[in-house]
């Protein structure tokens, strides 16, 4: 997760004598209270600006896929993976994710080596229709989809199995 700078509390210490309200402030203090709905950053050169409006974006928006490290247990840390892939060289475990957001997006990409026959758990952190977690193609060189959405606690999931 990208640091941004800290950003101070205003102060209404130049607030007109014997007023706090912002609207009998000097021009240049008014000015500065209005422009607390929208802050301007910057991080790795780009400006970034927040603010309390719905956006619509003019380009594509994605996360970049990144790959996770196969072992017996396998690890998901959501707030750099959002999407995420693994080859599995052997039955594994998909261990509780971390840092994950109510009402996050995420999905994993699955995908068997090239001799396949491998298995996946799911830890229960993982939610599935009827209460049961997907049984994975277990082909050589197969892939399987899964997106979560997450409530805070659980990754309420959808499975797409054997994708060619």
């Amino acid at each position: 997760m990208p640091t941004f700078p800290s950003i101070s509390a205003a102060s209404t210490a130049n607030v007109d004598q014997g007023s706090d309200s912002i609207s009998l402030a000097r021009p240049d203090i008014k000015t500065t209270f209005d422009n607390v709905n929208s802050i301007i950053s910057t991080y790795n050169g780009k400006v970034i600006v927040v603010t309390d409006e719905s956006q619509s974006f003019t380009a594509q928006q994605y996360f970049n896929q990144q790959t996770l490290t196969d072992g017996a247990t396998i690890n998901w840390n959501l707030a750099t993976q959002q999407v995420a892939v693994v080859t599995l060289g052997g039955n594994r475990t998909l261990a509780a994710p971390t840092n994950q957001q109510a009402g996050g997006v995420y999905t994993i990409v699955i995908k068997q080596d090239g001799t396949g026959g491998h298995t996946l758990g799911f830890n229960s952190a993982y939610k599935f229709p009827g209460g049961s977690a997907p049984v994975i193609t277990t082909a050589a060189n197969s892939v399987d989809i899964v997106s979560f959405i997450s409530d805070g606690s659980n990754m309420l999931g959808s499975f797409v199995q054997d994708v060619k």
